[in-house]
């Protein structure tokens, strides 16, 4: 009996704390919760607002105790926040878990900075990177990521964005530019350089870094701090993949948001055929460029060269730095001559690594994709590669063996004098991967001849893949150039690729992407002629690398004018969104008309 009376009250207890637990949560959503959000959404700003103080301004050592004070404020309210939103979500944990996991993710990495401090300072002394610092970074990271997750909810919510009239090359466009000027002001803080560097160098390594180039007026790694270099490497990053994708990326698989216009916009951009298909190749673009610069990362750094003697961390900045560099197609490098320092030209492991990463990244997102779904299901009956993906691997297989071949044979005497018959042909193979919009070298390209030189101007002009890292008219319209050409030539009206018809637009595109390059190229040539005193071959080499993003050059650019500078800047940016698509995006769309003059054959040819 008295066991069933302390059943009872237990009961009767259970329900008594449920219904005041229902009334408590009640009064947070409709009271507390709205009030805190405007605080979370203040706080944000003000973290943002504290990391950029920290980190690129310096301020007064008396300041430092109030920053301290400000950022323990911060990680307390973040905490806090969080506890009571999981604590009085009306959804199942399951599902707030996985809505919240960057949120939660932040209080778990938050938690073992706590916890193993004094290790973690210990090891950022080398960077002069302090406690409080790595806190801030943390907290700074999920607001980061809170505004990208919301900033495709500020446009649906934007009285001047019409979907319909919204085109996606203006958005790509509009995105390159909006990274450039954040970029330049960032790498104009006092903390980003180590000593006064000018502002039109600023601007060309920003458009440099962001267009995932390569080409640079000074050496970012003496030039630049830890900061500087940090920003630069973050350029790239978001340069390669591109502020839409990363935006698109955090509004639809962060947040489990994401209208049906976002999604339209997110198929154009990718050129899919279906919203489904966007969305999965979307999140899969994202996930496995961090999966393959992360492994990158790890096999450089056991494949480091042990002649080149750096402490444990700058090692791991390096293998970090250049894996990212070289998967995004940037060619960026922390060493002076990149490279071509005795130390690496002999690691043929650390370039075999690089050489991978580079071939990855120019082959393409959907590719990427594409070639991951049949290595995991290689007997799947339904499986179908793409036209796209056929043509990718035909042009990149037979670039990659005819610039190995022409480099061998053409330079076995020249710039690759006296290495022995492995060496040369190891090296013609780096810089018949490298000229595909990479923009590393491992030997001396003044020294290389004319006729290779020549060669190299196709190889950088043509550039990488669709979709991709890289820059260049791409191998796609390559093929489908000269395949309309050989329809011209046996009159054959339409073209046909692996029991497929190709769309006459998609026809249209690639012949008019080649005609506005070497518009773009020979105008940009004729102007440095003008401005710039060097040798016409190397003017040449430098325009072109600049247009395909290769970031090559014969030891012209920290000798440019100031003219010259800006105009390669105009030149690697319309190289990177593509020149009929900055074209399209300027231009004013026509109507659509239901009739038709009559037809006249125009002489041509």
């Amino acid at each position: 009996m008295k066991s069933k009376r302390i059943f009872v009250f237990l009961h009767h207890l259970l329900q008594y704390l449920q219904v005041q637990r229902y009334e408590i949560r009640k009064f947070y959503m409709e009271y507390l919760r709205p009030i805190g959000r405007v605080f979370y959404i203040f706080f944000g700003f003000l973290s943002i607002t504290i990391l950029i103080l920290d980190f690129g301004f310096y301020y007064p050592e008396e300041w430092k105790p109030y920053v301290t004070i400000s950022i323990r404020t911060l990680v307390s309210f973040f905490i806090g926040y969080e506890t009571l939103h999981l604590t009085f979500t009306n959804k199942k944990w399951k599902e707030f878990l996985n809505i919240h996991k960057i949120e939660l993710t932040i209080l778990l990495m938050l938690g073992l900075e706590m916890i193993y401090e004094e290790n973690i300072i210990q090891i950022l002394k080398s960077y002069h990177i302090s406690g409080n610092d790595t806190t801030l970074i943390f907290l700074s990271a999920n607001q980061f990521l809170f505004l990208f997750s919301n900033l495709a909810h500020f446009f649906r919510l934007s009285k001047k964005r019409d979907s319909k009239k919204l085109n996606p090359s203006i958005v790509f466009v509009t995105s390159f530019a909006v990274i450039i000027f954040v970029g330049v002001c960032f790498l104009h803080f006092p903390k980003s350089t180590l000593e006064h560097v000018n502002t039109i160098d600023i601007i060309f390594t920003t458009i440099s870094a962001t267009c995932v180039t390569g080409l640079s007026t000074v050496d970012i790694g003496s030039q630049f701090t830890l900061t500087g270099q940090l920003v630069i490497l973050l350029l790239i990053q978001v340069g390669g993949l591109g502020l839409m994708t990363l935006t698109s990326f955090f509004s639809i698989f962060l947040t489990g948001k994401g209208s049906v216009s976002d999604t339209l916009m997110i198929k154009d951009l990718l050129s899919e055929e279906t919203m489904g298909r966007a969305k999965e190749i979307l999140k899969q673009i994202t996930l496995q460029t961090l999966a393959i610069e992360l492994i990158g990362a790890v096999f450089l750094f056991y494949s480091f060269p042990k002649n080149y003697p750096l402490p444990l961390p700058e090692k791991i900045y390096y293998s970090v730095f250049h894996s990212i560099s070289a998967f995004c197609n940037a060619g960026f490098s922390l060493m002076p001559n990149g490279l071509a320092t005795d130390a690496f030209k002999e690691s043929e492991g650390f370039l075999s690594i690089i050489m991978l990463l580079i071939v990855f990244g120019g082959l393409g997102f959907p590719v990427i994709y594409q070639l991951r779904t049949k290595l995991l299901n290689p007997f799947e009956p339904k499986f179908r590669w793409s036209i796209t993906s056929k043509l990718v691997f035909f042009v990149t297989g037979f670039l990659l063996i005819f610039g190995t071949v022409s480099c061998y044979f053409l330079e076995s005497q020249l710039s690759l004098k006296g290495l022995p018959i492995e060496k040369q042909l190891f090296h013609s193979l780096f810089y018949s991967v490298t000229t595909r919009t990479a923009g590393f070298n491992t030997f001396d390209l003044s020294l290389m001849g004319y006729p290779m030189t020549f060669i190299s101007f196709f190889l950088m002009w043509v550039g990488a893949s669709p979709v991709s890292t890289g820059g260049g008219i791409k191998t796609t319209t390559l093929a489908i150039s000269f395949m309309n050409i050989s329809n011209q030539i046996r009159g054959k009206e339409r073209m046909e690729i692996g029991h497929r018809t190709i769309a006459n637009s998609t026809i249209a595109r690639a012949s008019a992407t080649i005609v506005l390059s070497l518009f773009v190229i020979f105008i940009a040539i004729f102007c440095l002629l003008l401005t710039e005193n060097a040798h016409f071959i190397d003017l040449c080499y430098e325009v072109v690398s600049a247009f395909g993003t290769v970031g090559l050059t014969r030891g012209l650019t920290p000798h440019l004018s100031d003219f010259g500078k800006i105009l390669i800047c105009i030149v690697m940016f319309v190289g990177r969104v593509g020149i009929l698509t900055l074209l399209i995006a300027v231009s004013k769309k026509v109507d659509h008309i239901s009739y038709e003059y009559p037809k006249e054959y125009v002489v041509v040819g």
